[in-house]
């Protein structure tokens, strides 16, 4: 998700007589590369990573836990946060947590077993290779060559406008800005759907509008609500939360119809952000009988 990130400046220090990199003491980001045969996850530090101990967990299938395999780099911290990195191949996802004595790099397998693996030392932190359950490289070929099965670009819904005190939202999420607004110029005529993004990929724009109906009148023939939202990622947890996002006064309508919240919001995933399902939910608040209407609507973030 585009966010400032703060940059975090490590000092180096050269000696004209080291031969080798000094022990590290900064964990500072985790890298994964791929191809149709090895996953390589590199720990980048500031120095060598020598003390460390390598452990298996067995798979839990009440806690929903799969096979893992677990680094504990002992005298290492984070130099700051590192989000879960997925990686969709025999490896699910890394993930990094603090430890009383260092940090712990957690590796989830996407296989039914642990996969296969290798660590290599580097002057510079750690290399973990991880080998795809098949060995022959014509196999990992042809299996590169078989088509992904994606999910629906995209979906259409025919939502009913509602008469007034029947409060109801809609979440339109659409890869061109102003969509909405140009459905909402058309609504009624012959029916037309509302086309909604089903997945997006990386550094994609993604145009998100609340459609909100029902909202009741004052005896002066207006209607106020405000809206919310707040968007989770794959694990649930909130990459946005604003409450409040819009509020407005509007003269009512005449005839059931739908009215878009101000502004429309844009959101763009990046390669930082973890594949997989993202929730987006919405709710609006009819000031003036105080209903409330709950909505969510899911999203794809695709490689």
């Amino acid at each position: 998700m585009k966010l400032i990130r703060a940059l975090l400046f490590l000092p180096l220090v050269l000696s004209i007589h080291a031969t080798a990199r000094a022990d590290a003491t900064f964990l500072y980001d985790i890298e994964i590369e791929r191809t149709g045969t090895e996953t390589e996850v590199y720990l980048k530090a500031d120095g060598a990573i020598r003390d460390y101990g390598k452990f298996q967990l067995k798979k839990n299938v009440e806690a929903d836990r799969p096979e893992r395999m677990y680094l504990d780099l002992r005298n290492v911290r984070l130099a700051g946060p590192i989000p879960a990195r997925e990686a969709g191949t025999a490896l699910a996802r890394v993930r990094t947590g603090k430890r009383s004595d260092g940090v712990r790099v957690v590796f989830d397998s996407n296989l039914d077993e642990l996969f296969d693996y290798t660590i290599r030392e580097r002057p510079d932190g750690l290399l973990v290779t991880i080998r795809e359950p098949f060995a022959d490289p014509i196999q990992a070929e042809i299996s590169a060559t078989v088509p992904e099965v994606m999910a629906p670009a995209m979906e259409t819904i025919y939502p009913e406008p509602e008469g007034a005190g029947n409060l109801k939202l809609v979440i339109a999420v659409s890869d061109a800005p102003d969509y909405a607004r140009e459905w909402l110029n058309v609504q009624g005529v012959g029916k037309n759907g509302l086309e909604l993004l089903k997945t997006a990929k990386t550094d994609q724009e993604i145009n998100i509008s609340f459609l909100v109906t029902g909202l009741s009148p004052d005896r002066a023939g207006n209607s106020s609500y405000q809206t919310s939202f707040a968007v989770l990622d794959p694990f649930g947890n909130p990459r946005e939360n604003r409450r409040h996002y819009a509020k407005a006064t509007v003269k009512a309508p005449n005839q059931p119809a739908f009215i878009m919240a101000e502004p429309e919001l844009a959101l763009v995933l990046d390669s930082l952000d973890p594949i997989g399902d993202y929730t987006i939910i919405g709710i609006v608040e009819d000031l003036i009988n105080n209903k409330i209407s709950r909505t969510s609507k899911r999203i794809t973030l695709t490689r």
